[in-house]
């Protein structure tokens, strides 16, 4: 991607922290002093939020002779947004007083009169521009403050927008912002984060969007595809992880995450430099999001059966509540982390990559198709090695089998795109039948030991964890047939690919 890549196309990455680190930041940039100016911005909707539900922001700015009216196209985990903007001889909020090419077709009619300011932006504004590596940037300091509904909320960030050049420039500059002076990436917009403050609900997760691939692509361009899903995938889902308000943020987060190291792990040694360092990143935030995701499964899905069958049971709603308390406590560990020094810069590093750097190397062959075959061969026999006398594992040995399965689904969904989905469709169920089979047993082992962890030291929760351990020794005892017969049905299956 390259400034020039979309006529109407904003390329950006924002940084947030401290007001004195961000303007220490912002010096760094080399471009001098730079005269503050005060920008004043009013974002407009109608009281059913058309727009925003339809991805769109408007903006109005009064500007010299008149005003500036902006469309924008919210692009959640993405660094490129579609901008549309007019210059107006007076401040006015009409959609129809936007440039021609602007996607009104994809908002529908929205009349003037439907249009009212929900919330507001006012910031100090320092421009610099400055050259690097053949991008033209302009970093933007914004101080100052959101308003809606009489609230009012602080506002710091420095921006990098691409003028010109390659997006790679771009984003090592920010890391080295980033790096020097303990910043963290903005994922939000402006609008989505004043909207909050206006009520509005917090960024959706986001699930992944599975790249257009072909069994004639060659490798290094195929992965590159998957490296921007994924990257997408992760950056879109970091604000609502943050915010705890939806259980599916932090799943989605580590969803991302797992995939990335899949396709990490796909590729031969060698072939991506930093690829270790990347995949090492990748689990680590893994296992600091685990907790949190623990304890999301053991209120939403561990207790709630327990509770239905006995609700009177004694010690369970007290460790209900010691539950919750500590998916609270798990929630602010997941906020230090994504807004701490590693994950931000492996944020960027993953960025980068979904630009292409580093680029994918080595000897992977010349078409997509036969290294797909290959690769799903490899992770299949892995499966049916770590499944061997599936019906005498240990537990332990069948949670093997369990993340050995997860990691072939996800090479799977890389590929799924080469074969044909009558081909791969009653194979892909049967794994994921196996999956939920394999997640039952997990909750089934991990529901007593979860119970005794949040139970520790409150007699009354106690009783509550006895309860659970009953529960789920008898619901083990309970699936293990359909488990057994869940693994037997999927290992009989033949592979669904075919050299193309």
């Amino acid at each position: 991607m390259s400034a020039d890549s979309g006529r109407n196309l904003e390329i950006e990455i924002k940084l947030a922290g401290g007001p004195e680190a961000l303007a220490a930041a912002f010096r760094d940039c080399g471009g001098g002093p730079a005269r503050a100016r005060r920008t004043a911005s009013a974002y407009y909707d109608t009281t059913d939020g058309r727009l925003w539900s339809r991805g769109f922001t408007l903006r109005l700015r009064p500007a010299p002779g008149g005003g500036e009216l902006t469309l924008k196209r919210e692009a959640a985990g993405s660094l490129g947004r579609g901008e549309w903007t007019a210059r107006l001889d007076a401040p006015a909020a009409d959609l129809a007083l936007l440039p021609s090419d602007a996607p009104r077709g994809e908002i529908g009619v929205v009349l003037p009169e439907e249009l009212a300011p929900r919330f507001a932006t006012d910031v100090a504004r320092r421009r610099t521009r400055f050259e690097t590596c053949g991008a033209a940037v302009e970093a933007v300091l914004d101080t100052g403050e959101f308003s809606a509904g009489g609230e009012r909320r602080p506002l710091a960030e420095l921006e990098f927008e691409l003028l010109s050049g390659p997006v790679a420039p771009l984003l090592r500059a920010a890391r080295a912002a980033a790096e020097a002076h303990g910043l963290r990436v903005e994922t939000r917009s402006k609008a989505a984060r004043a909207r909050m403050l206006a009520g509005g609900a917090p960024p959706p997760p986001r699930k992944a969007a599975r790249p257009a691939l072909r069994a004639a692509d060659p490798p290094p361009h195929a992965f590159a595809s998957a490296f921007a899903s994924a990257a997408a995938h992760v950056a879109a889902n970091v604000a609502p992880a943050a915010a705890g308000a939806d259980p599916e943020g932090v799943h989605q987060l580590r969803v991302g995450l797992r995939r990335l190291r899949t396709l990490l792990a796909l590729l031969p040694a060698g072939a991506l430099p930093g690829g270790e360092s990347l995949a090492a990143d990748a689990r680590w935030a893994l296992r600091g999001l685990g907790p949190a995701r623990d304890r999301d499964v053991f209120l939403a899905e561990t207790l709630p059966p327990v509770l239905r069958a006995d609700p009177e049971a004694p010690g369970l709603a007290r460790l209900a509540e010691r539950a919750a308390a500590c998916a609270r406590a798990a929630y602010g560990d997941v906020r230090r982390l994504l807004d701490g020094r590693r994950f931000n810069l492996f944020l960027i590093d993953l960025l980068l990559l979904a630009e292409g750097e580093p680029a994918v190397g080595g000897e992977l062959g010349a078409a997509l198709g036969p290294f797909a075959e290959k690769a799903l061969r490899r992770r299949r026999r892995k499966l049916l090695t770590a499944g061997r006398g599936f019906e005498n594992l240990p537990n332990a040995r069948r949670h093997d089998v369990r993340i050995a399965l997860k990691k072939f689904r996800y090479a799977c969904d890389a590929f799924q795109a080469l074969y044909p989905p009558r081909a791969a469709a009653p194979y892909l169920e049967a794994a994921a039948r196996l999956q939920d089979a394999l997640g039952r047993l997990n909750d089934s082992v991990v529901a007593p030991r979860l119970a005794g962890e949040i139970a520790a030291g409150d007699a009354g929760a106690a009783l509550g964890a006895a309860v659970v351990r009953g529960w789920y020794a008898h619901r083990l005892r309970a699936v293990e047939g359909r488990m057994a017969a869940a693994w037997r049905a999927f290992a009989a299956l033949p592979p669904f690919w075919r050299r193309t």
